[in-house]
C-alpha cells in the first residue's frame, strides 16, 4: 500500500522550514546538527518512496553529460528554477540516493525507531539495492553524486498576501564521508542531511511507492515517464498528456520532434513496470496515453466511462 496524500496538480511545492536553517561551516554544523539516523540493516526488498513535489516538477537533469544550464519550470503562476554548480546539476540518477534515504527513514518511522534527516548510509547495501554496480568505481561515484546534490540550488517563487517571495534552497545540506575506500577516492559509509522540505514529505507521507524495477530503467527519460506515470496515472487506468506539455514537464532539453522520436522509441520498447504506453498520432498535438498492465481494471474502467473501443483500438496497436 503506497502512502500518498493527493495526486492534485497543485500540491505545495517544497515548503521550506522556518526556523530549522541550514548551517553553514563545520563548527556551526556540528552545534546544530541533527541526531544521526543510522539506515536499518538491509533487506532485499525495501518499499522504495519517491516524494510527490520531485515527481510532479523536472527538478533533475536527464543529461548524460555535465549539466550547468540553468533551468526555469513555470506552471499555475509559480516558478521554479534550479541552479547547478560548476560540477553539474543534480541529476534522475543522483536521485537514488535520496530515494534511499525517504524510504529509509519512512521505514524506520514505521518500525516505531526515531529518525532523522541526518542519515548514516552504508554504501554497499545503497549500491545493491538501487541496482547499481559494486565494483570500485561506484564508490567514487556515489561522492560525486554527493556532490552534484549539495550545489544544486532550487529556487521558487511563492505569492503570499499579494507580495511575491524568493525561495532558495538545497536538495542536501552537507555530507561527509566517514570511512573511505583503501584508495581514498570512494565513500564505503557517508553521512548526509536531507533538506528539510524533502524530510517533511516523508513524516507527513506526501510519498508514493514506486515498482522496484524503477531502479532497472536505464534511461533517464524512462525513469522521468514512470515518475510522471506514477504521479499522474497512479491507481486510475489511464492518463493522457500532449507531448509539448511532456516535454517541458520530463526536463528535456531536446526539440519537439526529437523528443517525440525518443518518446517512440520507448513506447516500443515499453520498458515501464505497472504502465503501459502508447503514443497517440491521431489528434494534434500528439499525445501519449499511458495505461494500467492491469487488464481487469482497465475493461472495467472503460466500460464505465464508455471508452472501450478507444482503449481497444490502443491495445490491438500494441498487438498489431
Amino acid at each position: 500500500m503506497s502512502h500518498h496524500n493527493t495526486d492534485s496538480e497543485s500540491a505545495t511545492l517544497f515548503p521550506l522550514g522556518r526556523g530549522d536553517e541550514p548551517a553553514s561551516g563545520n563548527i556551526l554544523a556540528s552545534a546544530v546538527q541533527p541526531d544521526l539516523f543510522v539506515v536499518l540493516e538491509a533487506i532485499h526488498d525495501w518499499p522504495v518512496k519517491d516524494d510527490v513535489s520531485s515527481m510532479e516538477y523536472p527538478i533533475f537533469s536527464l543529461s548524460k553529460n555535465r549539466d550547468t544550464r540553468i533551468r526555469v519550470y513555470s506552471r499555475a503562476g509559480r516558478s521554479i528554477r534550479i541552479i547547478p554548480s560548476a560540477v553539474g546539476a543534480a541529476t534522475v540518477f543522483d536521485k537514488d540516493i535520496l530515494i534511499y534515504c525517504i524510504s529509509q527513514i519512512v521505514r524506520g518511522h514505521d518500525a516505531g525507531i526515531k529518525v532523522s534527516r541526518r542519515v548514516r548510509v552504508d554504501v554497499y547495501p545503497f549500491l545493491l539495492g538501487t541496482r547499481r554496480s559494486t565494483g570500485g568505481a561506484a564508490y567514487e561515484r556515489v561522492v560525486d553524486m554527493c556532490r552534484r546534490l549539495k550545489g544544486t540550488t532550487i529556487e521558487t517563487n511563492v505569492k503570499t498576501n499579494e507580495k511575491e517571495q524568493l525561495e532558495g534552497f538545497g536538495l542536501i545540506e552537507d555530507y561527509r564521508v566517514t570511512t573511505w575506500t583503501k584508495n581514498g577516492k570512494g565513500a564505503l559509509e557517508l553521512e548526509l542531511t536531507i533538506s528539510e522540505w524533502l524530510y517533511r514529505a516523508a513524516m507527513d507521507f506526501d510519498i508514493l511507492t514506486l515498482h522496484p524495477d524503477y531502479f532497472s530503467l536505464g534511461q533517464a527519460l524512462e525513469r522521468r515517464l514512470y515518475e510522471l506515470a506514477r504521479k499522474h496515472c497512479g491507481d486510475k487506468a489511464w492518463w493522457e498528456i500532449s507531448l509539448p506539455l511532456l516535454l517541458e514537464k520530463t526536463g528535456s532539453s531536446q526539440t519537439l520532434r526529437r523528443f517525440k522520436q525518443e518518446i517512440k522509441e520507448i513506447v516500443e520498447r515499453d520498458p515501464l513496470p505497472d504502465y503501459r504506453m502508447f503514443l497517440d498520432e491521431s489528434v494534434k498535438p500528439n499525445k501519449l496515453v499511458i495505461m494500467t498492465r492491469d487488464n481487469a481494471k482497465l475493461v472495467c474502467e472503460a466500460n464505465k466511462a464508455g471508452k472501450l473501443s478507444w482503449v481497444s483500438y490502443f491495445l490491438q496497436k500494441k498487438l498489431a
